[in-house]
């Protein structure tokens, strides 16, 4: 009977020590601030120093996703099968992920009729851009060195698959480029796949295909095709490869953007994800701090060589490592504190006091903040390049969090001058950062977005807060302002105060996302307090992402007329520093029936079995530099249609599902403050249950031994 007392009491006490230790969290706690939450935020925004333009490319997406209910400004195609894709049949293989398999999966929403068109993924592409009246569109170029030409299912790893399974490519064809491909020879050549594109959209010039990427993640390519690629990839390898198709894009359509190497992660960026190969590197005498170095300095050298440039955008991967102090990854993490630090997470782009919990950050502090150590490795290799995150994700994609960190982002591409970004989201439940981008690009739905020049904004480096304000450059005195509360648990009042040279500004509309559907919801006038000396107030709930639209206490005028941007001061030199030439080209309504190329090849026309296109208008980058200022006074161009007619694309894209997934909603623990993590009445509870718990024990162990 001792003994089972016994027992039972050390039982009893771990369980006691247990119920008292101080855990960060408390499952039905709701007032449980996981990070130190801070209150009154007061943002001050002095205009008058005038302001930078914005890129509006940054406002992109992956197509990978239902776009229903987005307006971005940007597609570029996505998925491991690209790097295999064989645009002459449609043929792909996605790797380990997709079991190494041969198939149609890159055209399968299409019926089996249309699968013998010639580069039919790129039709998918250019549809949802018309369909969504995207702008911009980007195709990735297979450069790995081999692509699927079969789709009959698994491929072995055996000499017998490697020779019969796979086909070569070239990007360098003897000979004439024909409309319709010889899919009869053992290669595939991807000059040819570029030409085919400009014979019929167009040059980036004429409203073709914007610009090309050089394949995807060449880091993992061993790790993702070991069945035709075991061995690594070695730098000077990836940059002889790279100059090479770039090199032979540049000759068909010099207008086009390169970007590359589009590499998979920060490691990637330091090593290639490969110490030795990089070590062995620095043997042969070569001094470079990390690979993005390398590879800007040697096309920069190879450009200079060639006599033209080889890359116009260096473009990485940025889906965050960050973990939360329990070890969950918060990209794909719901908990509550995933939603808590996910919203810090984006700090690594661009504060240097900042240092995520992920291995590579803590072991590589040096190589952040991300964006200033890339704009720096730019400065010195290969001034001019332009940055580019081409696939990026925070997570939360089902939770206001989500929402908050992509608004944040995107504020952040727009003030360190990024030229494009597209989001790229991991979860299939992506609702709350398509609202994010269009509360920047579309937030009354019916076309009104952020302005096109960047305002200088303090919030008094508020860590729980994060605000952006922008000016339109065709209205005097107009301004939006991207507001977000970081607080989980507590309100937060802001106080907007505007130095508007003696006018009094008033919030004229005002919209947040919905915490509960991911819907943008208009905000009631009366949340907004303004004081007689002008100062702009309101409370912002928990998480909350608010867009507000301010004007002076007079009509507006509109600036569409005027030479001279009242907001920007800087020189238009200065102005090409800042952002990167663009243009806007207006095409035909005719159908294109001629290709205009720079090639000394010679277009054989063949049967084209293809279906007919009608022509839509689309924004280019082709622009010199001194009109960069009139093109951020027009609007993007929208399309009056956005609906796809019967004669622009194959049949099967009329029948692809638009209908926006059902949102999710979740159940957010909210927190009070890191070091209180348990709420004190519960503590005290806790106590007195332990010191009893431990006065039995001793009543057991001690006084009870008859």
């Amino acid at each position: 009977m001792k003994a089972v007392k016994k027992t039972a009491a050390v039982a009893a006490v771990c369980i006691a020590v247990t119920a008292a230790m101080p855990y960060p969290s408390y499952a039905d706690d709701p007032h449980t601030e996981l990070i130190p939450e801070t209150g009154d935020t007061l943002v001050t925004i002095p205009f008058s120093d005038g302001g930078t333009l914005i890129s509006p490319y940054i406002y992109g997406v992956n197509d990978i996703y239902d776009l229903s209910g987005s307006s971005p400004t940007v597609i570029k195609q996505k998925g491991t099968a690209f790097s295999t894709y064989n645009w002459e049949t449609n043929y792909s293989n996605s790797g380990a992920a997709g079991s190494n398999s041969n198939d149609f999966s890159l055209v399968e929403q299409y019926s089996p009729a249309n699968w013998s068109i010639p580069a039919l993924a790129v039709y998918s592409l250019d549809a949802k851009a018309k369909r969504y009246d995207i702008p911009m569109r980007l195709v990735t170029l297979p450069m790995m060195g081999y692509v699927a030409r079969d789709s009959m299912g698994i491929v072995s790893d055996d000499e017998l698959s490697r020779n019969t399974r796979w086909c070569r490519i070239s990007f360098d064809k003897e000979g004439a480029y024909l409309t319709q491909p010889d899919i009869s020879d053992d290669t595939v050549y991807i000059d040819e796949y570029v030409s085919y594109l400009v014979n019929r959209y167009g040059t980036a010039g004429d409203g073709g295909i914007n610009g090309y990427f050089l394949d995807s993640e060449p880091d993992k390519w061993a790790e993702r095709f070991s069945v035709i690629r075991p061995e690594k990839l070695s730098p000077m390898e990836l940059i002889d490869i790279s100059e090479a198709l770039s090199s032979a894009v540049k000759s068909i359509d010099g207008q086009a953007l390169v970007f590359g190497p589009s590499l998979g992660s920060l490691q990637a960026c330091i090593n290639l994800d490969d110490p030795d190969a990089w070590n062995e590197l620095s043997a042969e005498g070569y001094d470079y701090s990390w690979f993005m170095d390398c590879y800007l300095d040697q096309m920069r050298q190879r450009s200079e060589q060639r006599g033209e440039r080889l890359l116009d955008v260096l473009d990485v991967h940025y889906y965050t490592e960050a973990m939360t102090p329990l070890g969950v990854s918060i990209l794909t993490g719901t908990d509550e504190y995933s939603n808590a630090y996910r919203m810090q997470a984006v700090n690594t782009l661009w504060d240097p006091d900042y240092t995520e919990n992920s291995v590579t950050v803590l072991m590589n502090k040096q190589y952040t903040p991300v964006i200033p150590t890339l704009k720096a490795s730019v400065s010195i290799n290969y001034p001019d390049t332009r940055l580019s995150f081409s696939e990026y994700d925070f997570g939360g994609g089902g939770h206001i969090s989500g929402a908050a960190a992509e608004a944040d982002a995107l504020g952040i591409f727009a003030r360190e001058g990024v030229y494009l970004a597209c989001l790229s989201p991991v979860s299939e439940n992506c609702d709350f950062q398509k609202a994010a981008v269009s509360l920047y690009t579309n937030y009354d739905g019916k076309g009104a977005g952020f302005g096109d020049i960047l305002l200088d904004s303090d919030n008094g480096s508020d860590s729980m807060s994060s605000v952006y304000a922008s000016a339109d450059s065709a209205y005097v005195g107009k301004l939006k302002t991207v507001l977000i509360n970081k607080n989980t648990v507590n309100k937060k009042k802001f106080t907007l105060d505007i130095h508007a040279e003696g006018h009094i500004y008033n919030v004229t509309r005002a919209f947040c996302i919905d915490s509960s559907t991911a819907q943008i919801v208009p905000v009631e006038e009366d949340a907004f307090e303004i004081s007689e000396d002008g100062l702009i107030s309101f409370e912002a709930e928990p998480y909350g992402v608010y867009m507000l639209e301010l004007d002076w206490d007079e009509d507006i005028e509109t600036n569409e007329n005027t030479e001279e941007n009242v907001w920007v001061t800087q020189t238009e030199e200065e102005v090409s520093e800042d952002i990167p030439e663009h243009t806007e080209t207006v095409m035909s309504e005719s159908e294109t029936t001629a290709t205009v190329t720079e090639t000394e090849h010679e277009f054989v026309q063949t049967a084209d079995t293809s279906p007919s296109e009608s022509e839509t208008e689309y924004m280019t980058d082709t622009q010199t530099a001194e009109s960069v200022t009139e093109m951020h006074t027009a609007e993007i161009p929208r399309q009056e249609d956005t609906s796809v007619s019967e004669e622009e694309i194959p049949a099967a894209v009329q029948t692809q599902i638009t209908g926006s997934e059902e949102s999710e909603t979740e159940t957010v623990i909210e927190p009070e403050s890191e070091k209180a993590a348990v709420a004190a009445p519960i503590k005290v509870i806790v106590s007195i249950l332990a010191a009893a718990v431990g006065l039995g024990v001793v009543y057991i162990l001690i006084i009870d031994r008859k």
